[in-house]
């Protein structure tokens, strides 16, 4: 049994001794790693395997009302289901877990069940990894946004916080700031799992143009000292960039996900940075967090220059932020 599995199996034996996943199991699993297989993608995989052996699962599933849960036990893609959709900011760990111990519980917590189901979430994860379809676009699809708030529906069922001309979802856990140009705010920065995600709307003038200013990004990063190039994932066009940083007086390279995308009149950019920022499949908060958001101009407390193509905006912070 390889190191992935055997994290796993600890991490079941952890619940089913206390009821609950302790803070320990929960870093040990790694939940926001979707690059590579961890103790928690071989968990996910598992829950969905057994499912599939016990609809009587599925049923309890449902009967929760929890929608994350279902969604992931009834597509035929759960990676891609919890990966690329909003819903799985709201999924339930601790729920998860529970039904695969109740689950082992019910074959007798022999070890052989729980070994079999991680040897082949390995092999489902590895293959849908693979096939690129975690990794594919999903902006402005119809399912994911941004959102313009004039659009219809804008989903509602997720909880923003309000910016003035940009609402962001709330992710639990998270921390947020404000992201100053001067004395103005003109963005916010949320942090979550050692990441750093900015987040700030442009007025645009005339023309998308995410596929105009991303070259001057590339340029401006090169010219700093820096590596960038253009890539693709499921934010859609990007740059990826490993941006000079100065931390405790040394200089380091940053890796950055550069990330955009125009909407009606506007244009939101991102950057994301951290350890695992470039990953291929991207965390399913950060894609979250951009592709939830909701743009309203109508919000915003001054007109943009017309002679200017581009104009960041100013945010209003909440003040029980």
């Amino acid at each position: 049994m390889n190191q992935a599995r055997a994290s796993a199996k600890e991490i079941v034996e952890q619940y089913g001794r206390d009821g609950r996943l302790s803070g320990e199991s929960i870093a040990l699993a790694e939940f926001g790693v979707w690059n590579r297989t961890t103790p928690g993608m071989l968990l996910l995989g598992t829950g969905y395997l057994a499912a599939l052996d016990d609809p009587a699962l599925v049923e309890q599933v449902l009967e929760s009302g929890n929608e994350a849960l279902a969604m992931i036990l009834t597509e035929d893609d759960p990676f891609g289901a919890l990966a690329l959709t909003d819903a799985g900011a709201e999924f339930s760990w601790n729920q998860w877990v529970a039904w695969i111990w109740a689950y082992w519980q019910s074959r007798g917590i022999s070890p052989v069940v729980l070994d079999d189901l991680f040897e082949e979430a390995e092999g489902v994860w590895a293959e849908t990894a693979g096939g690129g379809d975690v990794t594919r676009p999903r902006v402005r699809d119809g399912v994911c946004g941004p959102w313009d708030a004039s659009e219809t529906p804008v989903p509602a069922d997720t909880e923003r916080i309000d910016y003035g001309v940009m609402k962001t979802p709330r992710l639990e856990g998270a921390e947020t700031r404000p992201l100053y140009a001067g004395e103005r705010i003109v963005g916010v920065i949320v942090r979550f799992g050692g990441h750093a995600f900015s987040l700030q709307v442009y007025r645009a003038r005339g023309r998308p143009l995410w596929h105009a200013v991303r070259p001057k990004i590339i340029n401006r990063v090169r010219d700093q000292g820096g590596s960038a190039e253009g890539a693709e994932s499921s934010f859609g066009a990007e740059v990826r960039a490993q941006i000079p940083v100065a931390r405790n007086g040394q200089r380091m390279l940053q890796p950055t996900r550069i990330v955009g995308c125009d909407g009606p009149g506007w244009l939101l950019r991102g950057v994301y940075g951290g350890p695992a920022a470039l990953a291929d499949v991207v965390d399913l908060r950060a894609h979250h967090l951009f592709t939830q958001t909701v743009v309203d101009l109508s919000a915003a407390e001054v007109q943009a220059d017309a002679t200017q193509e581009i104009t960041n905006l100013e945010v209003c912070w909440p003040t029980a932020e």
